[in-house]
């Protein structure tokens, strides 16, 4: 196994207080671009030893949700809605990463895809719809 965090990753700061339980979490890139990274532990694994869907769904809105605030210079949002499909099994050791991508925008909301993979291959996708706070 690969030496973790490789070195272009450097830990996120996570001040969410739910978000800080399920961390470490990881990026590399420019804010617009950052790729979002983690390495599944016993914390987030399910009684089967694979990594529960709870924690998958946490990381997509602590990754997608990254993402929309780098898009919009750090305006505040909050997520109206997330579509999610498990592909495969994630296992203890695993490192899980996503890149976000912006699919359209709008003055008030913006709507987000996520590809997750292990060692480049799909574990998990999501799309969200993200509102900006003060914006009709």
């Amino acid at each position: 196994m690969s030496a973790w965090p490789r070195p272009e990753f450097s830990a996120i700061d996570l001040v969410d207080p739910f978000e800080v339980h399920v961390g470490p979490a990881y990026q590399e890139g420019q804010p617009g671009s950052r790729r979002f990274a983690f390495r599944v532990d016993e914390r987030h694994t399910n009684r089967r030893g694979v990594l529960h869907g709870g924690m998958l769904l946490t990381f997509a809105d602590l990754a997608l949700g990254a993402a929309a605030w780098d898009m919009t210079d750090q305006a505040p949002c909050v997520t109206l809605g997330m579509q999610t499909q498990f592909l495969k099994p994630a296992r203890m050791g695993d490192i899980v990463d996503v890149q976000p991508l912006l699919l359209r925008r709008t003055r008030a909301l913006l709507f987000l895809r996520g590809d997750f993979v292990v060692e480049n291959e799909p574990i998990f996708t999501a799309t969200s719809v993200w509102k900006l706070l003060g914006q009709d």
